[in-house]
């Protein structure tokens, strides 16, 4: 008896021990790939098994990891494509133990290895995240219910890990997503950047032109008001004068210098009239 006692004691030491280790290094996984490789290296000394699979819930869709002896491989599948004794345990919750298995679950299996084989299947609820637990078994490797407790342990760590890599690639994508927006951004300033550049020459250049504009501008009002004037103030005094003067006096001396000063504004207005009519046309056709 005592023997037994030491003998069992020895199981649950070595089983702790690789548990322990399978632990640690799952922790250390960073990807799917490596969780897959801990899995395979270490799920057999802890559980007996022909397939294991394991099946939770992400965002509407299932997280798969299927398992024999020697591969496991990952697949992100609709709920509808899951088992049929997935699908209804996480309806009503109820454990399944089962002879009757999916080909699917055994494809890999040659039918010679399988002796009395059964399907179990438990549905699991972790975080507000619902997962289920498949294992097939048979006489060759035998599963009971005193190993439940082992197998919670276990699909609490992958349930652990999955989320954790699941939560870090959302992370990262919305990392990615935040820097592509920032490079957008920045591709936008710089757009605008060079449009209000644009706009500051192009407002330079019509300020210049505008300032061309209005120099001429006085240059030809400087014209009208200097040079017109001088012989229109002539022509006004001579004409105040003809109230003074008698008639011959008018005739003789007043209409001469009239005539005079209307020729020399008569010149002054065709110089200012030319020189407005070309600076004129220059802004015209600057402005066209």
């Amino acid at each position: 008896m005592k023997s037994l006692e030491n003998k069992n004691s020895r199981v649950y030491r070595i089983t702790y021990e690789t548990y322990s280790k399978f632990s640690n290094n799952l922790n250390s996984c960073k990807n799917l790939e490596e969780v897959s490789q801990v899995a395979v290296r270490f799920l057999k000394y802890l559980l007996n098994f022909h397939v294991f699979r394991i099946s939770l819930n992400q965002d509407g869709n299932f997280l798969v990891y299927s398992q024999n002896n020697i591969r496991g491989e990952f697949s992100l599948i609709s709920e509808e494509h899951l088992l049929p004794h997935e699908i209804k345990i996480l309806e009503d919750g109820i454990p399944v133990k089962s002879q009757k298995i999916p080909s699917i679950l055994i494809k890999d299996i040659p039918k010679i290895n399988l002796v009395h084989p059964s399907l179990w299947c438990w549905s699991f609820k972790k975080m507000e995240l619902h997962f289920t637990v498949s294992l097939v078994a048979d006489a060759n490797k035998p599963f009971d219910v005193g190993d439940i407790e082992m197998l919670r342990l276990i699909s609490d760590s992958f349930q652990a890990k999955f989320q954790e890599i699941y939560l870090q690639e959302q992370l990262d994508h919305k990392n990615k997503s935040l820097l592509q927006a920032l490079d957008l951004i920045k591709s936008q300033n710089a757009k605008i950047h060079k449009i209000v550049e644009n706009q500051k020459q192009v407002i330079e250049e019509r300020t210049k032109e505008v300032v061309e504009k209005n120099e001429k501008l006085l240059h030809i009002s400087a014209l009208n008001a200097h040079n017109v004037r001088e012989p229109l103030s002539r022509i006004q005094g001579i004409v105040q004068l003809f109230e003074v003067f008698d008639d011959a006096t008018c005739r003789t001396e007043l209409v001469p210098k009239l005539i005079q000063s209307s020729d020399e504004m008569d010149q002054v207005l065709q110089e200012v009239i030319k020189t407005a009519t070309t600076e004129l046309t220059q802004l015209k056709a600057k402005e066209l």
